[in-house]
């Protein structure tokens, strides 16, 4: 399944073409910006959070615009749990401003706090932006029969073919993974992963960083976060990941067994 992430940048560049305008997902930047050319054809990079529940994510960090090396002119919070999805569109100067406030605050409230690691934003703060779509230069009125440039049609499902069987088949001999399932959440991200108690390895099999693999769960928890983040995070791994299952004890509980 593709990362929350994807699923909205792929919602949000499907609304842009319905509202007569156009979008590219950029690649030189992990925070997930988007180009947005608009009925009249100008054109603007916009920055694009998306949420299945709870709050959207971001950084204490963006309370600061240098730090977008996005150069972004707006922020789009898409909210997938709703249906029809719902977007916001605030100016990134306006973002910027209200996490710096906030996170000020936050910082007042215990000495030696610092402005780094994510940070929580509600749907309240961004309830201004709602269908803001004149911002972005784009039709109020959607089409949908419009799809986004280069879009690919879907394939139609392919007849099933009878299959000749011989009398001698082929043994295949069944794999088990002996690895134990475990998942975390980051950032509005599920992370899936594999431990294997034997080498003290564990590898990422589904979200950000998919394949990678890693000496030991604290490794891997500091490298995807930090991936999904954009800033150097800490995360101790015996506590980020959780052993798939109903109860959702910590890996280090495994361990401490």
């Amino acid at each position: 399944m593709e990362n929350t992430a994807s699923l909205g940048i792929q919602a949000f560049i499907s609304e842009v073409a319905q509202r007569g305008g156009r979008a590219v997902r950029l690649t030189h930047s992990r925070r997930n910006p988007v180009q947005v050319w608009g009925v009249g054809d100008d054109s603007c990079v916009v920055r694009v959070r998306t949420k299945l529940d709870g709050d959207w994510q971001a950084r204490k960090q963006d309370g600061a615009l240098d730090t977008d090396d996005t150069g972004s002119q707006f922020w789009v919070f898409v909210d997938l749990a709703t249906s029809p999805e719902e977007y916001f569109v605030v100016p990134s100067e306006e973002v910027a401003a209200d996490i710096h406030s906030e996170v000020d605050l936050w910082v007042k409230e215990v000495p030696g706090r610092t402005r780094t690691g994510s940070h929580a934003i509600a749907v309240e703060r961004v309830e201004h932006g709602r269908a803001r779509w004149d911002l972005l230069g784009l039709s109020d009125v959607k089409d949908p029969t419009r799809k986004p440039v280069g879009a690919v049609a879907e394939p139609s499902r392919p007849k099933l073919v009878p299959i000749t069987r011989t009398k001698k088949s082929a043994v295949v001999e069944e794999v088990v993974d002996l690895r134990l399932q475990v998942v975390a959440d980051f950032e509005g991200y599920r992370l899936v992963g594999m431990y294997d108690e034997q080498t003290g390895r564990l590898e990422i099999t589904r979200g950000p960083m998919e394949g990678r693999r890693f000496d030991n769960p604290t490794v891997a928890a500091n490298a995807v976060a930090s991936h999904i983040s954009g800033d150097v995070e800490t995360r101790d791994g015996w506590t980020f990941w959780q052993i798939e299952g109903a109860d959702r004890a910590p890996l280090g509980s495994r361990r401490a067994g």
